[in-house]
């Protein structure tokens, strides 16, 4: 930083901009990965991660909503 631990504008803005040119290279990782089912050299790694992360979530969701419908199903047949 230019003046000791207290940022100027000149710091957050470059800040800012770094931040913005990560995002547009993940989203681009990811959308080259996910959509095209291209892979990439080197950072392939992250954007599986992310894939099975993604396919875990889902494998709960789509298990707590068949357990959720069971429950119904359950309450039905004891009235």
């Amino acid at each position: 930083m230019a003046n000791g631990d207290t940022p100027d504008l000149r710091d957050v803005w470059d800040a800012v901009n770094q931040s913005r040119m990560e995002l547009a290279e993940l989203k681009g990782m990811i959308k080259i990965h996910l959509e095209a089912g291209q892979h990439h050299y080197p950072p392939c790694k992250p954007a599986a991660d992310l894939q099975k992360t993604m396919l875990s979530a889902m494998g709960a969701a789509v298990l707590a909503l068949i357990a959720a419908i069971g429950n119904i199903v359950m309450e039905f047949i004891r009235r």
